[in-house]
């Protein structure tokens, strides 16, 4: 091989490392970029344990995770809090730009005062919303939560409903949905990916 054949194959070389590399890390900010779930959330307000009404909007410039339950859920919903409670601890100082919030569904129970305790005893930061059943029925419509009251027969009466948590990111726009069978160190990991944006 004579040297122009060696220079220009060094030069195609380094030309294709460049643009491999380019189109490398492009994939990669595209894999650590979390979708926007258009089909979910929007705006709401409701009475809230921390006093007068509070809206989503309200918690712009500040990640939310939101949840849906009942006091009174024997498992799915100490549960779910159990994991965000986790969740926070695991963020260390960074959970101050994360605001967590349980919306009641069944708001002839759960009033804020009997929201307020049950929430501190997971997390201070927890932020407890009731209201009338159409107020609470038309924000879990936003999000696509479902729920049903169950009666039982001489026990009062319960829920079925869906566990999710939505995170949702300083636009109000929810970004991901954690399912019962996401880990803890997945939530967390994703979590801390919107907090970097």
């Amino acid at each position: 091989m004579n040297r122009a054949t060696v220079f220009l194959a060094a030069v195609m070389t380094l030309i294709g490392t460049f643009y491999a590399t380019r189109y490398f890390d492009e994939l990669v900010t595209r894999a650590d970029t979390l979708p926007v779930i258009e089909t979910l959330g929007g705006d709401f307000a409701l009475p809230a344990t921390s006093g007068g009404t509070v809206s989503l909007q309200q918690f712009r410039g500040r990640v939310v995770l939101l949840n849906f339950g009942f006091t009174s859920c024997p498992d799915v919903c100490p549960t779910v809090l159990a994991r965000m409670r986790r969740l926070l601890l695991g963020l260390g100082e960074a959970a101050s730009d994360v605001q967590p919030l349980f919306v009641t569904i069944d708001p002839a129970r759960d009033t804020l005062d009997v929201l307020k305790p049950y929430l501190g005893h997971f997390h201070p930061a927890f932020i407890g919303l009731s209201g009338s059943e159409q107020q609470i029925r038309a924000a879990a419509d936003l999000f696509k939560v479902y729920y049903a009251r169950d009666d039982v027969a001489g026990a009062g009466y319960g829920f079925t409903h869906s566990d999710r948590i939505y995170l949702i990111d300083r636009q109000g726009r929810v970004r991901a949905t954690f399912a019962n069978s996401t880990t803890d160190d997945e939530m967390l990991a994703t979590v801390r990916l919107l907090l970097a944006e």
